[in-house]
C-alpha cells in the first residue's frame, strides 16, 4: 500500500480494532471512529464501585493456535487460565454442560434416558432413513439429539435468548454453533471415555486478568502508538458515508456537541450493524434493500451486576437457566474467572443476563424492577442468596446484542450484500457488521484477516466462523494459517 492510503474503520469493537491493529503495524494510516466514549463495543467491562463486570461472560478460546499465539503476545502477563465448569439449571436440577449422559442419568433417572433414546431413534428414522428436511432450529436440534433432549436442554434456553419459537428460527444457528455434535459424540465422550482424534477445548480457557475490555484496549493502545493520538476518535457517530468513486469515500460523523465533521478515506471498514449501513450510504439504496435492512433484527440485553457479602455463590463458570419463570437466562461469577475482578476477596459478584427486545415487557421494566426481580429469583428459586447478602446492584442496557437468525435472514443479507458490493473499497466485518453470531475470537480473527486482505494477501475474512464442525472441538491435526506467522515476523 502506498502512503496515500487511509483506512477509516467504523466501530471500535474487537473486529474493527483488529483490522486497525493489523494495518497499523504495517505502517498504514488508520482512523477508528466509534459513537461510544469507550472502546470494545460488546466486549466491555463496567467498573462499579471497584467491582468489574463484563457485559456477559466472554472467554478466549480458538481452534487456531497461531491466533492464540497472537493473543498471548498482545496481552503479555495479563493472561490468566480459567478452569471451565458450566451447568444447566433445568426444573430444579443441575446438569453439566456440555451434556454428559452419565450426569443426565444421575439427575434425571433411567426412565428419562430411555425416553431420550427412543425419541432419538425416532428422529434418526425420520431425518436419516426417510430424509425429512431440516427447515428450522427445532428440526436441526431434534435431528441431532432427539425430541426429549431437545426439549430439556435446547428449546427453553433458545427461545429465552431469541424471543421466538424454535420453529421460527433458522437452522443455520445450529449448524454454526453445534455442527458435528450429536447424541453419539456425547455418548462417546461420557461413556466410552474416548475422544478419537478430537481435542476438547472446553476444560479451560484464557482470560484477561482485569476483564475482557483489556483486549480491545490493548489493540487501541497499539494503534495509537503506531499512528498517533487522533487515530481513535471516540464519541463520533457516523451519519453518512459518501461514495465518490472507487477507493474514494467521505465519512460524515457527529460529535456529542452536535457539530458535524468529515474525513476522507481510500478504504472503509464497517462494523456498523448490517441493517443500518445501507441506509446511510450515498448514493442511496432502493426500497427493497431498505426493507431488507429494516428486517434484520437484534435481541437486546440487560445485565444486572450484583455485589454480594458472600465469599462465593457457586463454582460455575456459567450457569444456563432454562426455566421460563426466571427472568435471567445466564449468570456468571466474575471472581471465578479472575480474583482481580473484585476489590474485596471476602465478597463476590454476579452478572445476570436478561435477554429481551427493545420496548418489550422486560426492556420496559425499570432498573430497580429488573434488579429486584433477579434478586428474588436468586433467593426463592435458585436458593443462592438471601436478600441481606445484597450490598448493591446496577443495570447495564445494551441494544443490538445478538443478531437474530429468523427464517428469512439469509435472503435479506443477500440483498444487502449485493447493494454494498458496488462500492469498491468498502468492507464489512464483525458480529453486527456481518449479522453473524461471532464469538469475540471470531470477530478478532475476521478483523486480522481483513487487515491482511487490504494489505494484498489472498485471504477471505468471511470464511471465519463457517467451519462445518462443533466450535468447541478441534482435531489434533488442524492446520495452521501462515498469515499469522507473517504478522509475527512483521512485529
Amino acid at each position: 500500500m502506498n502512503t496515500n492510503e487511509h483506512v477509516v474503520i467504523l466501530g471500535a469493537g474487537p473486529a474493527g480494532l483488529a483490522t486497525g491493529h493489523e494495518l497499523s503495524v504495517s505502517g498504514v494510516k488508520v482512523s477508528v471512529l466509534d459513537r461510544n466514549d469507550f472502546v470494545g463495543g460488546l466486549c466491555n467491562t463496567n467498573n462499579y464501585k471497584g467491582y468489574k463486570f463484563d457485559l456477559g461472560g466472554h472467554r478466549w478460546f480458538s481452534k487456531n493456535e497461531d491466533l492464540n499465539d497472537w493473543f498471548r503476545r498482545l496481552m503479555g502477563d495479563e493472561v490468566v487460565w480459567v478452569q471451565r465448569i458450566s451447568r444447566i439449571y433445568y426444573d430444579g436440577g443441575y446438569y453439566l454442560y456440555p451434556i454428559s449422559i452419565l450426569n443426565v442419568i444421575k439427575n434425571a433417572g433411567i426412565p428419562t434416558i430411555i425416553h431420550a433414546g427412543l425419541t432419538y431413534l425416532w428422529s434418526a428414522l425420520q431425518y436419516s432413513i426417510f430424509d425429512k428436511s431440516i427447515n428450522n432450529m427445532k428440526d436441526a436440534y431434534v435431528a441431532q439429539f432427539g425430541g426429549k433432549l431437545y426439549d430439556m436442554f435446547f428449546r427453553r434456553y433458545s427461545e429465552k435468548v431469541w424471543g421466538l419459537p424454535c420453529e421460527k428460527l433458522s437452522s443455520d444457528w445450529v449448524s454454526q454453533r453445534s455442527a458435528g455434535l450429536s447424541i453419539w459424540t456425547v455418548i462417546q465422550e461420557s461413556l466410552m471415555k474416548t475422544k478419537s482424534d478430537n481435542e476438547s477445548l472446553i476444560e479451560e480457557f484464557m482470560y484477561p486478568r482485569d476483564g475482557y475490555v483489556r483486549i480491545p484496549q490493548r489493540m487501541a493502545e497499539d494503534i495509537v502508538a503506531k499512528t498517533g493520538p487522533d487515530s481513535v476518535l471516540l464519541g463520533s457517530t457516523v451519519t453518512r458515508i459518501k461514495y465518490v468513486g472507487p477507493n474514494d469515500f467521505e465519512i460524515v460523523y457527529r460529535k456529542p456537541d452536535g457539530e458535524e465533521y468529515s474525513i476522507k478515506a481510500t478504504t472503509v471498514v464497517s462494523t456498523i450493524p448490517l441493517g443500518v449501513l445501507p441506509r446511510i450510504m450515498e448514493p442511496a439504496c432502493d426500497q427493497k434493500v431498505i426493507d431488507a435492512a429494516k428486517g434484520l433484527s437484534f435481541r437486546a440485553l440487560i445485565t444486572v451486576n450484583l455485589i454480594l457479602s458472600k465469599e462465593r455463590v457457586s463454582i460455575d463458570t456459567w450457569l444456563y437457566v432454562q426455566d421460563e419463570d426466571i427472568l435471567f437466562g445466564r449468570l456468571h461469577e466474575p471472581k471465578n474467572w479472575s480474583p482481580a475482578m473484585i476489590p474485596d476477596q471476602s465478597t463476590t459478584s454476579l452478572v445476570l443476563e436478561c435477554f429481551c427486545t427493545k420496548d418489550d415487557h422486560i426492556w420496559n421494566m425499570t432498573d430497580e424492577e429488573v434488579g429486584q426481580r433477579c434478586i428474588d429469583d436468586l433467593k426463592k428459586k435458585l436458593k443462592f442468596i438471601e436478600t441481606s447478602d445484597v450490598i448493591d446492584f446496577s443495570c447495564v442496557r445494551t441494544l443490538q446484542a445478538y443478531p437474530v437468525y429468523d427464517l428469512e435472514y439469509a435472503d435479506k443479507i443477500g440483498l444487502i450484500n449485493d447493494f454494498l458490493g458496488q462500492f469498491e473499497g468498502l468492507h464489512i466485518v464483525g458480529r453486527g457488521g456481518t449479522h453473524r453470531y461471532n464469538n469475540a475470537d471470531h470477530s478478532i480473527e475476521m478483523g486480522l484477516l481483513l487487515g491482511r486482505k487490504i494489505l494484498g494477501y489472498d485471504v477471505d475474512h468471511m470464511d471465519v466462523n463457517t467451519e462445518p464442525e462443533y466450535q468447541e472441538i478441534k482435531r489434533s491435526n488442524d492446520s495452521k494459517r501462515d498469515f499469522y506467522k507473517l504478522e509475527e515476523e512483521s512485529d
